[in-house]
């Protein structure tokens, strides 16, 4: 008969020692301080039941009798069996190898302990035994403890099998502690993965782990080792072992003892340490029983902690979308994800290019530089702490991570403990990599010198392969020539982005510049007086479609009987009725438009959602919004732009001068550059994302019509690696539909799924990983009213009006200098601005394109704001104050 102990193979004990059993293999062998056990294996049980012939009639106890019923006729059955001279002479020599004269005998199931079933008090133990009889018994006993009725009970509501219930048995010195309990690991109560928990009592443990004996907390910070809460019982009796009757019995506590905590510093100190370790070996949080004889610490055994809401041990991974919400706002589907995260890692790759790293450590970096994204419940995210990775191997890191987070809004900064263990590879801390960032340096001057002529021969050669890529008729294709020419795109254009991201990078160095010595030496002219002196930047072109519909609604105000014509058709109807009608002239400046600016819609960077190409009607509506809001006189428009940036200018020669001038007008000349530039480049990406969307429809319609897929607008829900792979040979699941199938249910319950906008993980990021908002949200600015919300003033301008709450394009459009309200906007929502009043957004950031757009409009605007779209409604009357970015709510 073969036993496990801390010398057996493991592969035999994980296969037979069962959960409880292989976890003190793994103690052991790791040299935590175990009491001398052996283990019965799994393997005797079966030899037993059918040496026995036990079998059959254990299962028909199982297939006939109630659980209760089987539980008992199970137990009768399995007390009959009797062992083999060997097995009675091998476990007695074990016994008898004990250095304590009682030791005791525990059940260890085969699927016990694991990640997902803990069976915690459900199978049997038994403790204090001294003689090689009660010790056979007690083994029978515990192989009857799995078919208990608990236990049949339990593997039944977890869908275990009942077909084959293996059985392992532990049997282990008796020690009698003179105190033991309980560690987790974590905090079980709050889901504090940063916090250890003690519960302890005087004498042995059973009296916790039932229930039957209050004991002592401690609460134990994990990053000083210092307790930060004490919970004190007074403790009236314990739990001895009584070795001549082989039991347990309650004795009383003495007075002195009693109101005392049962554990000293040093012996708390001493569990954190032992507790932390065990962790460590397991890499997730534990629930550890112990026990103190004769001053040492004794581990009797430990499982996961499977109730965590949050691993403590993994990879430590930081998401935010503050930003990215403006572009990727709510649900995205598969595939534009997809395309979303191969764009970022293109360009990034291209980024360390120009910062010259070398091609093979460009590869090494390469993990990160293509997981600057991620996806929780179909919402894009940053991955941000590869973002800093990217940043550490800039010069001046401190400086340039704070310009990160203004650019990209996060919520909040990263602590400086944090900040700097975010270290690249190590091949960035040689002498050469110190060479390379200090000319790095050099050459970012040169680019700082030449940005103008960078960015304006990137725009000519941008528009000359777009020009031509933007004018095929793709549906006339079939969907491998859509595929050659997607592939061709991706060659011409996105693996061509280096001015782009050159500018992104001085944009975020000049505006962080910018605004810090706004606020050192202009800071008493109020705190949103920078974006001030940003309005009414001009030349941008992700707002000269707005100004292009308020000229055409000019002229449909001034062409007789055209007004009228316009608001008697239906939306969805009137691009036909034009083509049909008398005013062909306005109808063939619809077309230009249509053709030159078709590609935008609201949520433009999602490629599911139609744009005016495929949905005109959007066009209509924007349209006619700006005709009620009366904003047809384009001249009158760019004047609120002016006025704004003209009285920032006054206020800025009034209260600076000097060397302090000239060094401030240099850097708000650069910033406007920089910012001009970005709006610019970035509508490029605008366009591109435009193509691409009609070359994802024309493979879609093209899928539909061959039987690939059910609909067109169902090629969304692949990733790109998969549409991809449909062309080249490489999936490993050929049924579209029923991938596309399975996406479109688990997004069905994502709809619901909102997660926190700021979160961290650890480990496998989707799994035991809290993603959601607490359930209250607590204002930031104690000192509010009730009715009164604060977000970031990003343009200046009181306004009082009723709210209008716009989330997404499917909801009414229809505004007439109403405070628009909204989630997150992107450029193709500004089209909306010239008929609103004021902008609300929940989320975006001072660089966002809310931020941008709206001072180049003069409109007020205020982002940032937590709560906006659950607290204002349709309706309401607020007054808001864009510079200060305070909300009353006044009805």
């Amino acid at each position: 008969m073969l036993l496990i102990n801390k010398d057996t193979t493991e592969s035999f004990a994980k296969k037979q020692a069962g959960g409880k059993g292989y976890n003190l293999y793994l103690l052991a062998r790791k040299g935590v301080n175990v009491p001398n056990f052996s283990v019965i294996p799994a393997y005797l049980f079966e030899n037993f039941v059918e040496r026995n012939g036990l079998r059959e009639a254990i299962n028909e106890a199982l297939e006939k009798a109630s659980f209760k019923e089987a539980a008992k006729q199970i137990e009768e059955i399995i007390l009959k069996g009797v062992f083999t001279a060997n097995e009675k002479e091998t476990i007695e020599l074990l016994i008898k190898s004990f250095s304590s004269t009682h030791f005791s005998v525990r059940s260890s199931a085969g699927d016990e302990d694991g990640g997902e079933h803990s069976y915690a008090g459900q199978l049997s133990s038994y403790l204090y035994i001294s003689s090689l009889s009660k010790c056979l018994e007690s083994i029978k006993k515990c192989w009857a403890s799995a078919f208990s009725e608990r236990c049949l009970v339990y593997r039944k509501e977890n869908s275990i099998n009942l077909d084959r219930i293996l059985v392992s048995v532990v049997i282990q010195e008796m020690i009698d502690p003179e105190i033991s309990g309980v560690v987790f690991t974590c905090n079980p109560v709050t889901n504090n993965t940063e916090e250890i928990m003690i519960n302890s009592v005087y004498g042995v443990g059973e009296g916790l782990v039932s229930g039957l004996l209050e004991g002592d907390t401690f609460i134990v910070s994990k990053i000083d080792a210092k307790v930060t809460s004490r919970e004190i019982v007074e403790k009236e009796k314990a739990l001895k072992g009584d070795f001549e009757n082989e039991r347990i019995i309650e004795v009383a506590i003495d007075k002195d003892k009693a109101e005392f905590e049962s554990l000293n510093e040093a012996q708390i100190t001493q569990l954190c340490s032992e507790a932390t370790k065990i962790e460590d070996m397991y890499q997730c949080a534990q629930d550890i029983e112990w026990a103190i004889y004769d001053d040492k610490i004794y581990i009797l055994q430990t499982r996961p902690v499977t109730t965590l809401a949050a691993t403590s041990k993994g990879i430590l991974n930081l998401w935010d979308n503050s930003n990215i919400v403006e572009s990727y706002g709510g649900i995205t589907k598969p595939l534009t994800y997809g395309f979303a995260r191969y764009v970022y890692n293109q360009v990034y790759i291209q980024f360390c290019e120009v910062l010259m790293v070398p091609q093979n450590h460009i590869k090494e970096m390469n993990f990160f530089l293509k997981n600057m994204l991620g996806l929780f419940y179909g919402r894009v995210y940053y991955n941000l702490f590869n973002w800093y990775k990217l940043t550490s191997i800039l010069p001046g890191y401190k400086f340039n991570r704070q310009f990160m987070e203004t650019m990209m809004g996060t919520s909040e900064s990263l602590g400086d403990e944090i900040a700097e263990r975010i270290k690249p590879p190590k091949f960035h801390h040689s002498f050469g990599s110190r060479v390379r960032k200090f000319l790095t340096g050099f050459k970012f001057f040169y680019f700082h010198l030449n940005i103008q002529n960078i960015v304006d021969k990137f725009l000519i050669d941008f528009h000359k392969i777009y020009d031509v890529y933007r004018k095929k008729d793709y549906y006339s294709m079939s969907a491998d020539q859509i595929y050659d020419e997607y592939m061709g795109l991706e060659k011409d254009i996105l693996w061509k982005w280096h001015a782009p991201i050159i500018n992104d990078f001085l944009c975020m160095v000049h505006f962080g510049v910018y605004k810090k010595l706004t606020e050192k030496w202009l800071d008493h002219l109020g705190q949103n007086f920078h974006n001030d002196l940003l309005a009414g930047n001009g030349n941008l072109e992700s707002a000269e479609p707005t100004k292009q519909l308020i000229r055409l609604s000019g002229v449909v105000v001034k062409t007789n009987g055209l007004r009228d014509f316009i608001f008697a058709n239906e939306n969805e109807f009137l691009l036909e009725a034009l083509n049909q009608s008398e005013y062909q002239e306005f109808y063939e400046m619809v077309k230009t438009y249509l053709d030159k600016y078709g590609f935008r819609c609201m949520s433009e960077m999602k490629l599911e959602q139609k744009d005016m190409h495929l949905e005109p009607k959007l066009f209509f509506i924007f349209l006619k919004n700006i005709i009620n809001s009366g904003q047809t006189n384009l001249e009158e428009f760019e004047k609120r732009e002016k006025e704004i940036r003209e009285n920032a200018e006054k206020l800025l020669s009034e209260n600076i001068s000097g060397f302090k001038g000239v060094i401030y007008s240099w850097s708000l000349k650069h910033a406007r550059k920089a910012v001009m530039n970005r709006e610019n480049t970035r509508f490029c990406r605008t366009r591109i994302y435009g193509v691409v969307r009609s070359m994802f429809y024309a493979m879609g319609e093209n899928f539909a019509k061959s039987g690939i897929i059910a609909k067109d607008e169902d090629i969304f829900f692949l990733d790109l690696e998969e549409l991809k792979g449909a062309f080249e040979g490489t999936n490993s699941i050929q049924n579209l539909k029923e991938v596309i199938k399975t996406r479109k249910a688990q997004y069905e319950l994502y709809e619901d799924s909102e997660p926190d906008s700021r979160f961290m993980t650890r480990g496998p990021v989707y799994w035991k990983n809290n993603h959601f908002p607490p359930p209250v949200v607590v204002d930031q600015n104690i000192e509010l009213k009730e009715n009164e919300m604060l977000g970031l003033g990003c343009c200046p301008g009181i306004v009082e009006g009723v709210v209008k709450v716009i989330l997404s394009p499917e909801d009414n459009l229809e505004l007439n200098g109403e405070i628009l309200v909204t989630h997150r906007t992107d450029p193709g929502w500004i089209p909306l601005y010239p008929s609103a009043s004021a902008l609300l957004v929940e989320r975006g950031g001072l660089l966002s394109h809310s931020a941008i757009v709206a001072r180049e409009m003069g409109l007020p605007t205020i982002v940032s704001v937590k709560g906006l779209t659950k607290r204002l409604e349709t309706g309401m009357r607020i007054r808001i104050n864009g510079e200060s970015g305070l909300i009353e709510i006044l009805e």
